[in-house]
């Protein structure tokens, strides 16, 4: 419904206040992209060109806070931009111009929001800001960027406006003829595209001081006359055209005519009074009412991004804090580790150092004897017991385990018994099932091959686990692990040391 009611109101001129402020009330409390705040810009400008800057000014605000609130930087930015029309209205040149040049480059840096309908009046309103302030040199510059621009774009109306803006730029050089017919061609211009009656006026009140300053008072005063009319009739009042009553004072005094002369004196008196009362409306509540605003939301802005930084900050301190407790936690677990490996280590090697066959023997055949006694536990033979027990001797002493992948049944069948006995046999007297019976004795044979042989040292994990009997380093590598606490990297590594 609001974008029916916006391309009504561009169809039909004469309803246009009427359809913009049927956006206004349907879409006051909603929060689009472009309503109301675009609606709002829309009132303010119809505002302006009836001259009421105090409504004006009101509509460019509530654009403002709308734009803002829903998050259209675009119309936002094209609020502040006719608040700096108001500014450059109340005589705020400085500031209107530094807002102008901000929109301008906003535009140039958001090429998604540049068209021809902000981008082109952006340069007139600069150009024109310029032409107020005597800065004729960048005046120039962006006169001449503007009529490149609209000739582009095809963009007549405000091709009109720059052409006159021109003009009065060549009147402020002195450059007379050249100003009177940029004036002229802005002329016929604008009454083509633009029925403001004022825009003609100010064409006419510099091609009248045009030909003062050249000398043909006649003309010239026919022009002032034709601003005084349209002034009389509309009383939109622009600044520097009021000044056309004291050339018109002048002639009426020159003539004696003293009843012009008071008509004059009294319409120029009632112009200034409303000029007066447009600026200082102006410049008091564009302070009270805008730039109060946007100190108010700059300070939100600001104080938002605080409370953002503070909880950025606390948070970033939390993690800090998190993350050296994890680190140092790491650090002593590390350390721990280390410690520990390290300690297991020695303690490997000293075992490994003390162990000889002898002793190995001795023990075994102290084993079996103080282990017999639990004979009647496995109901096995006596003499089978001590059978298979001097043959897994003799395995182990042949270091038999790591010639070949052994299961219980071949070896079982190699020491000339069956799985049962040699299972139960295992169990009892060697504490453990079969898996890591088997599992053990070589680890103890690789850690005894690669104390005293160092070739072995260079080879693979995967060509070390083969060589004692393992099928891969993966099961090599848990069983070590299993049985020492240490991996056998860590074991080659600190050896080689």
């Amino acid at each position: 419904m609001a974008n029916a009611y916006h391309f009504l109101a561009f169809l039909k001129p004469n309803d246009k206040s009427a359809y913009i402020d049927s956006i206004i009330f349907i879409t006051k409390n909603k929060r689009y992209s472009r309503f109301p705040a675009g609606a709002y810009l829309e009132k303010g400008n119809i505002r302006y060109e009836l001259g009421d800057y105090s409504g004006t000014l009101e509509s460019y605000v509530q654009a403002s806070e709308a734009a803002k609130k829903n998050g259209n930087d675009d119309l936002h930015a094209v609020a502040k931009f006719n608040v700096g029309l108001l500014k450059n209205q109340a005589g705020d040149y400085e500031e209107s111009q530094t807002i102008f040049a901000e929109y301008i480059t906003f535009l140039e840096q958001n090429t998604n929001y540049q068209t021809t309908f902000n981008y082109n009046p952006a340069l007139f309103a600069l150009a024109d800001s310029y032409i107020h302030t005597k800065d004729l040199d960048l005046a120039e510059e962006v006169i001449n960027k503007g009529i490149e621009q609209t000739l582009k774009t095809k963009d007549s109306t405000t091709y009109s406006y720059i052409i006159v803006t021109s003009g009065i730029h060549q009147y402020l050089l002195k450059n007379y003829q050249n100003a009177i017919d940029s004036l002229q061609k802005g002329k016929e211009l604008i009454r083509k595209y633009d029925p403001l009656e004022t825009r003609i006026a100010t064409c006419d009140f510099y091609i009248g001081k045009s030909y003062n300053d050249l000398g043909d008072k006649e003309i010239s005063l026919s022009y002032f006359k034709k601003v005084d009319t349209t002034l009389r009739s509309t009383k939109d009042v622009i600044p520097e055209v009021i000044g056309v009553y004291e050339y018109l004072k002048e002639d009426a005094k020159a003539n004696d005519d003293y009843q012009l002369q008071l008509t004059y004196l009294n319409t120029q008196l009632e112009l200034d009074s409303i000029r007066y009362a447009n600026q200082v409306y102006l410049t008091r509540n564009i302070t009270r009412k805008y730039d109060a605003a946007e100190l108010i939301s700059e300070k939100e802005r600001l104080i938002e991004q605080h409370e953002r930084d503070t909880f950025l900050k606390n948070n970033t301190i939390t993690f800090l804090i998190v993350l050296s407790l994890i680190l140092v936690l790491l650090a002593i677990y590390g350390f721990r580790r280390s410690y520990l490996n390290k300690s297991r280590f020695q303690k490997l090697l000293l075992e490994q150092q003390e162990k000889s066959k002898i002793h190995q023997s001795v023990a075994f055949e102290k084993e079996i004897k103080t282990n017999l006694t639990k004979k009647e536990d496995l109901d096995i033979p006596e003499d089978v017991v001590q059978t298979i027990l001097k043959k897994l001797q003799d395995f182990e002493a042949k270091n038999q385990f790591a010639k070949k992948h052994y299961t219980l049944n071949s070896l079982a069948k190699e020491l000339n018994t069956n799985s049962a006995y040699l299972s139960k046999i295992i169990n009892v007297y060697k504490h453990i099932n079969f898996a890591n019976y088997l599992n053990n004795l070589r680890i103890d044979f690789a850690v005894d091959q690669l104390s005293t042989n160092k070739a072995l040292r260079s080879y693979t994990i995967q060509a070390i686990a083969e060589e004692v009997g393992f099928k891969n380093a993966q099961s090599f590598s848990s069983a070590f692990h299993k049985k020492t606490g240490i991996y056998p990297s860590y074991f080659i590594k600190h050896i080689k040391d």
